[in-house]
C-alpha cells in the first residue's frame, strides 16, 4: 500500500462491512499485504472509509509487516478522519508503532490519549519491554497503581519477561505472588518459570513448575529447556516422559528441538534414535528446523551414517541442512566426502550462505586442497562474500592449513575490521608453520591496535607457537598471564601446549611437576607429548615411567606403544622393542599406516610406505633412485637409529628409502615443471631421516618443499628447515 486516495469518484460502490469482512479474512489468514491492499481497493473504487474495526485490523497488518512507513500513512489517515477520540484505534496504533520498534512515536500517541484503559497501558508498558528499557515499563507500570487501574496477569507479563537480574525478578515475582495472580493465570506462571529459567536458578523455576494447577505445552518445553541448559540432561527427559505418560498435552516442535539439544550435550546415541524414533511418530520430520537438528545430534553423537541416512530422506532440502551435512562430514574427518557433497549443492537452485562457506573452506585445510581453495575464494568474491568475517576467517585458516601463509597474511590484512577470531586465525597460522616470533608480534600488535577480551583460544594458539619454536620464557610468562592478568583458567590444551614446550627443550624436571599438579582424570591427554619429548631426547628411564602412567591410564592408546617401542629401538635395545610391540599385538592393536599426499593439477596422489599402486609407479622408483644418487653426492647420510628392526646398516637404508613422503617428492618432481613448490601433507609426525632427505632434496632440486606432518609445517629450501631441526 503506498497512497489513500481519498477524493477519488467512484463507479461503483460496497457496502463498508463487506470490505471489513473481506479485510478480516485476510487478516486471519495472515495475508497482510493483501489486507492492505483491499483497503487501497476500498478507497480508489468508494467513498467510504474505514470504521473503528477497520483501522485495528490496518494496523495489526502494517506491525505483522513491520511497515512503517504504510502504518505512518494510516496514522495520517485516521487523524484526518478524526478517530483520535476511539480508544479501540488509538490503541491498536499505539501497538503498531511499538512493535515496529517506534518507541517515541508510540509514547507520543499513548500520552495524547484523552481516554486511556488497561489495554493502553499494558501495551506502552510491553513496548517499553521490548525495547529492553524495563525501568520506564516499570515507572508506567507503578503509575499505572496509583492511578487505580486494576493490575491484570497481562501486564506483568511482559515486564517478567524482561526481567535480567534477580533483584527486579525476585520483586516481580512477590507482587503477582500478592495479587493471586500466579496461580490463575498459565502464561505469568510461564513467564515466571522462564525468568528463573534465565537467571540459571533452575531450582526456583521447578518450584513454580510444581505448584502450577495447568500446564501447557510451554510450561513443559521452558522447564524441560531449562534443565538442559543447566547440563541436567537427566531430569530433562525424566520430565519428558512424565509429560508423555500424562497426555494432557501435544507435543510441539520447539519441544523436540529442546529435547534433541538434551542428545546433542549427553552424546547418548541410543537416547538420540529413541528421540528420533518420536519425532517419525509425531509426523515432524517434515520440518526443515526438527530434520537439521535430527542430523546434527546424530553428528555430534558420532553417528554420521545415521546423520546421511536423515539427510537423503529429505527430498526438499533447505540450505540449513546442506550446510550441517558438509559440517558433520568435515568434523568427523571425511573432507573428501564434504567436498562432493558442496559440487552437488552448488548444480542446485540454493544457494551457500557464509556458514556454508567456513564449512567446506575447513573440508579443504584438512584435506590439504590448495586448488578448491582457491576456487572457493574466486567463488566467494564473484557472489559478494568476500567481505564477510567469517568467511575471511575460514580463508586465512585454509590458506594456513595448505601451505599458503602468504595468501593468509593477504586475507588478513585485507580484513577491515578484524575481530578476535581473525586475529586468533593469523596467529594459530603462524603458530604451525614453526614461526613463533612472528605470532608473539602478532599477539603484541593486536593488544595494541584493538584491545578486546581475550580467550583461551588465542592463548592456545600463543603457547603452541612457543613449543614450536622453543621459545620456553615467553610460553611461562604468557601461561602464567593467562591466568593472573585475564582470568582465564588454563584448560586441557593449554597444559597440554606447555608440557609439550618444556618436554622439547628438555626441561623434564618442571614438565612432570606441571603434570603432577593437574587433576588425574585429566592427566591422560598431558603424558602423551612428554613421551614423544623422552624420544627426542632418548631418555629411556623417563620414558619408561611416561609409558606406564599412560598405559594405566589409556591401556587402549596405540601410539604409547609405538612411541615407547620407539625409545627403545633409538637405544638398540631390540629385545625391548619387540617385547613392546609383541604386547600392542597382543591387546589387538594396530598402529595407524603412515600416508602421505601431494596434490598436482587439482587431483591428489596418496602413496603409502612401499606403495607400487600408482599407475606411475615405475618412473616414480626410477626419479627416487635418481634423486637418491645425487642426495649422496651432496653428502647425505641415512639416520638409521629409528628403524625397528635389528637390521643390518644397508638393509635400514633401503626400509628408509621407500617412505611414504618419499614417494610424493618423486611424483611432484615428474608431474610439474622445475621450480614450481612441492606441499607434501602427511597424517604423522616425519622421521629425521625424511626430515635430512627433504632438506637436501631442496637443495639438490633448488625446490621449495613444504611438508605438513601430524604436528606442524616445515619449508624445506635451499638445503635447510624453518623449523631449524626443532621439532
Amino acid at each position: 500500500m503506498r497512497h489513500f486516495h481519498l477524493n477519488s469518484i467512484t463507479s461503483r460502490k460496497r457496502p463498508l462491512y463487506l470490505f471489513n469482512l473481506k479485510i478480516r479474512t485476510s487478516s486471519n489468514n495472515g495475508d497482510f499485504a493483501d489486507t492492505l491492499k483491499i483497503y487501497s481497493s476500498m478507497l480508489r473504487d468508494t467513498r467510504v472509509h474505514g470504521n473503528s474495526f477497520t483501522f485495528p485490523l490496518l494496523f495489526k497488518a502494517c506491525a505483522s509487516l513491520n511497515s512503517l512507513q504504510d502504518g505512518t500513512k494510516l496514522h495520517a489517515h485516521v487523524l484526518h478522519l478524526g478517530f483520535q477520540q476511539d480508544i479501540f484505534v488509538q490503541t491498536s496504533l499505539l501497538d503498531m508503532y511499538s512493535k515496529c520498534s517506534e518507541l517515541a512515536s508510540a509514547r507520543n500517541v499513548f500520552d495524547e490519549m484523552v481516554m486511556r484503559n488497561v489495554v493502553c497501558w499494558n501495551t506502552m508498558i510491553s513496548a517499553y519491554c521490548r525495547c529492553f528499557r524495563v525501568m520506564e515499563a516499570m515507572n508506567l507500570l507503578k503509575e499505572m497503581w496509583v492511578i487505580g487501574f486494576e493490575l491484570s496477569a497481562s501486564t506483568f507479563v511482559s515486564v517478567i519477561a524482561a526481567c535480567t537480574n534477580l533483584r527486579l525478578g525476585l520483586s516481580m515475582h512477590c507482587c503477582v505472588f500478592k495479587l493471586g495472580l500466579l496461580h490463575c493465570e498459565i502464561p505469568l506462571a510461564n513467564s515466571v518459570v522462564n525468568m528463573y529459567v534465565k537467571l540459571g536458578l533452575i531450582g526456583d523455576a521447578r518450584s513454580i513448575f510444581d505448584t502450577m494447577d495447568e500446564r501447557s505445552i510451554l510450561s513443559w518445553t521452558t522447564i524441560i529447556g531449562g534443565y538442559v541448559s543447566v547440563g541436567n540432561v537427566g531430569e530433562a527427559f525424566n520430565l519428558f516422559n512424565r509429560m508423555r505418560q500424562m497426555g494432557c498435552v501435544s507435543q510441539d516442535m520447539v519441544l523436540f528441538v529442546k529435547i534433541i539439544s538434551g542428545c546433542v550435550e549427553s552424546g547418548n546415541l541410543l537416547l538420540a534414535s529413541s528421540v528420533h524414533s518420536l519425532v517419525l511418530k509425531s509426523g515432524f520430520l517434515g520440518e526443515a528446523s526438527i530434520c537439521n537438528s535430527v542430523l546434527n545430534m546424530y553428528s555430534k553423537c558420532g553417528d554420521i551414517v545415521s546423520a546421511r541416512r536423515v539427510f537423503k530422506m529429505v527430498d526438499e532440502k533447505c540450505i540449513f541442512l546442506w550446510t550441517s551435512m558438509i559440517a558433520a562430514n568435515t568434523q568427523h574427518g571425511y573432507p573428501a566426502e564434504a567436498l562432493d557433497l558442496f559440487k552437488s549443492l552448488l548444480r542446485t537452485d540454493l544457494k551457500p550462505n557464509k556458514a556454508t562457506i567456513a564449512s567446506i573452506l575447513s573440508a579443504c585445510a584438512d584435506l590439504g586442497s590448495l586448488s578448491i581453495g582457491n576456487e572457493i575464494e574466486h567463488y566467494v568474491k564473484l557472489n559478494g562474500l568476500a567481505s564477510n568475517q567469517q568467511v575471511q576467517t575460514s580463508l586465512i585458516h585454509m590458506y594456513c592449513k595448505c601451505g599458503r601463509i602468504d595468501k593468509a597474511e593477504e586475507v588478513f590484512a585485507g580484513v577491515l575490521h578484524k575481530d578476535l577470531a581473525v586475529w586468533s586465525s593469523m596467529i594459530n597460522g603462524y603458530a604451525i608453520h614453526g614461526m613463533g616470533n612472528e605470532a608473539l608480534k602478532l599477539f603484541h600488535r593486536m593488544q595494541i591496535t584493538k584491545p578486546c577480551s581475550l580467550d583461551h583460544v588465542v592463548f592456545t594458539s600463543i603457547l603452541l607457537a612457543c613449543s614450536h619454536s622453543g621459545l620456553v620464557e615467553d610460553g611461562l610468562k604468557y601461561f602464567k598471564s593467562m591466568k593472573d592478568d585475564y582470568g582465564i583458567e588454563p584448560g586441557i590444551e593449554h597444559y597440554t601446549c606447555l608440557v609439550d614446550l618444556l618436554g622439547r627443550a628438555g626441561h623434564f624436571d618442571l614438565a612432570l611437576k606441571t603434570i603432577q599438579e593437574m587433576a588425574l582424570q585429566v592427566q591422560a591427554q598431558v603424558w602423551a607429548p612428554l613421551l614423544s619429548s623422552c624420544r627426542k631426547h632418548c631418555n629411556i628411564e623417563l620414558g619408561e615411567y611416561v609409558a606406564k602412567k599412560l598405559l594405566d591410564l589409556n591401556p587402549g592408546n596405540t601410539s604409547s606403544y609405538v612411541l615407547m617401542a620407539n625409545i627403545y629401538t633409538s637405544a638398540g635395545k631390540w629385545k625391548e622393542a619387540a617385547k613392546t610391540r609383541s604386547m600392542m599385538r597382543n591387546k589387538g592393536l594396530v598402529k595407524e599406516p603412515g600416508w602421505s599426499q601431494i596434490e598436482i593439477n587439482g587431483s591428489i596422489h596418496v602413496f603409502m610406505a612401499g606403495d607400487r599402486s600408482h599407475h606411475r609407479s615405475a618412473g616414480i622408483y626410477e626419479k627416487l633412485n635418481e634423486l637418491n644418487t645425487k642426495l649422496t653426492e651432496a653428502g647425505y647420510v641415512a639416520e638409521t637409529d629409528m628403524v625397528v628392526h635389528d637390521l643390518e646398516n644397508e638393509e635400514k637404508e633401503e626400509s628408509m628409502k621407500v617412505h611414504s613422503e618419499r614417494l610424493a617428492v618423486a611424483w611432484g618432481l615428474i608431474g610439474t615443471e622445475p621450480g614450481t613448490t612441492l606441499t607434501i601433507i602427511k597424517n604423522l609426525q616425519t622421521c629425521g631421516d625424511c626430515h635430512s632427505f627433504l632438506k637436501f632434496t631442496s637443495k639438490v632440486t633448488g625446490r621449495h618443499l613444504i611438508v605438513r606432518d601430524g604436528q606442524r609445517f616445515h619449508h624445506f629450501q635451499l638445503g635447510s628447515c624453518s623449523c631449524k631441526d626443532f621439532w
